[in-house]
């Protein structure tokens, strides 16, 4: 006699409540960024509210940049959900076209939606000015966006890299530890001390500078004797 197998199976709504059900995506780059989490959740709540959706899932992604989906856990998570019909939502909510990613190819953010809406998953931008309802004149929008978003971050490397090259230039270290028998020192815009950094510390004030200088006494000895070859 056979015993009956016993299967478990993950309740999954029935496709009419999937209208109904979203998930939220979030993703933020620094902490010092507007975008902060919270803000991007509190616009996509109202989104939901006003178009009576009920957030039952968030994938997020802490400290990440937008320029690749190698390190965003949150957003891989998602796809893969999407992909492996887990998915228990009809709709995923994202703050504006920047939070779902400043792919240098445009392409590739369409690709990401693309494998959601092949799903049967909606996907809107909270805080845009048009709707992705895939019309012609939303597609245009959105696609220059995503043009916008990437160039954004190209415009800011180039920015940063700049800055760093001209404080280097001051005399002013850009990052990085300090080499043997050297010290990071925070100096203010009249290059006046204001103390040694230790390991891990990092300057609070925009306008202070950090500059490399000699640490220990007996530092300088050993790099004597190094120099001189008796080590």
């Amino acid at each position: 006699m056979m015993a009956n197998a016993l299967e478990i199976y993950k309740a999954h709504p029935v496709k009419s409540q999937l209208g109904m059900r979203a998930a939220q995506y979030v993703r933020m780059s620094t902490q010092r960024q507007q975008y902060s989490i919270e803000n991007q959740a509190a616009v996509i709540a109202a989104y939901a509210h006003a178009h009576n959706l009920t957030i039952v899932r968030t994938y997020r992604d802490e400290g990440e940049s937008g320029l690749a989906i190698k390190n965003r856990a949150g957003l891989i998570q998602l796809i893969k959900d999407v992909q492996a019909g887990e998915a228990d939502f009809g709709h995923i909510l994202v703050y504006d076209v920047s939070r779902w990613g400043r792919f240098q190819n445009a392409d590739e953010s369409a690709y990401y939606e693309f494998l959601c809406k092949q799903a049967g998953i909606n996907i809107a931008y909270c805080a845009e000015q048009f709707d992705n309802d895939g019309s012609v004149l939303s597609s245009i929008i959105k696609n220059i966006k995503r043009v916008m978003a990437a160039e954004y971050s190209r415009e800011l490397s180039v920015k940063v890299h700049a800055a760093q090259c001209r404080f280097a230039r001051l005399g002013f270290k850009v990052g990085g530890r300090p080499g043997y028998a050297l010290l990071r020192e925070i100096v203010d815009q009249s290059r006046r001390s204001r103390g040694v950094l230790k390991n891990g510390d990092q300057k609070y004030l925009s306008t202070d500078h950090v500059r490399v200088r000699p640490g220990s006494s007996r530092g300088e000895v050993d790099l004597r004797a190094i120099s001189a070859g008796k080590v």
